[in-house]
């Protein structure tokens, strides 16, 4: 009975955490580890560390190989992140890229809104990066390759009415509203059959309803995604397609549909 009633529990720990916790700020992670040129090899005391901090905290979501198939995960949408493919939606390193030790930390220490991710930033520093390191063991790819470089996010220019009209008409290049929606609610023509590469639904951002975007609630979060996509689901890269200016005059003019709450 005792053992029935732990497993419970340890199956509802990151759903607790989450209503527990209030929204955390966008918080800037000091960078402490520089990518590399080539892939570097695991800290084996740092996995080994890793690998009791995620079989505590991350394996009811994640699963035991780190598939996303945790024994909680049929209940989660989104579903968990599946590591075993080493593709991560939410880095500073272009498309197609692995993500960053830091842009890693980052993700665990705020969380990501709207979701089941909670901020694990209790945990402290050193736990979070022995984890980060564990992770890497689900994947081949971080034998194969490193992180490129994050991308260069120059200085935000004026939030003005003339930005936001070059901004619309990006919008209106890029046809962004046929999965967000003319407005931005995220009601698109296209958005309703939208899948990630692992088969799951996925619905367009509504950018009307406010901020806590899952990306981070900053300018340069938006102007990061724009540019570097958002890997493993329909979300491209525009890092080809447009000029840091235009940028970021899409990002004002997403930014100008959002309708706050009264």
């Amino acid at each position: 009975m005792r053992r029935s009633l732990l497993f419970v529990l340890l199956a509802l720990l990151p759903l607790g955490l989450i209503a527990a916790a209030e929204v955390p700020p966008a918080l800037d992670i000091p960078t402490t580890e520089a990518p590399t040129a080539a892939p570097q090899s695991l800290d084996a005391e740092r996995v080994k560390r890793g690998n009791a901090v995620y079989d505590r905290y991350c394996i009811s979501c994640h699963g035991v190989e780190g598939d996303g198939r945790g024994y909680s995960a049929p209940w989660l949408d989104p579903a968990p992140r599946d590591f075993t493919r080493g593709v991560f939606k939410w880095r500073s390193t272009p498309s197609g890229s692995l993500p960053t030790n830091e842009d890693l930390m980052r993700t665990l220490t705020v969380g990501l809104f709207h979701t089941n991710m909670p901020s694990w930033g209790v945990l402290g520093e050193r736990n979070l990066r022995d984890v980060v390191e564990y992770l890497k063991t689900f994947s081949p790819a971080w034998k194969e390759q490193a992180p490129a470089a994050p991308i260069q996010i120059p200085a935000e220019p004026t939030n003005d009415a003339v930005s936001r009209e070059k901004g619309g008409e990006v919008w209106t290049r890029l046809a962004c509203a046929s999965c967000h929606g003319a407005t931005g609610k995220g009601d698109g023509p296209s958005g309703s059959t939208l899948v990630d590469d692992w088969g799951h639904k996925i619905l367009p951002h509504d950018f009307t309803r406010g901020h806590y975007l899952k990306c981070g609630d900053r300018s340069e979060d938006l102007y990061r995604v724009f540019m570097t996509g958002m890997s493993g689901t329909p979300m491209p890269s525009y890092a080809e397609s447009l000029s840091p200016a235009e940028a970021w005059s899409l990002v004002h003019y997403v930014q100008s549909l959002v309708h706050e709450e009264p």
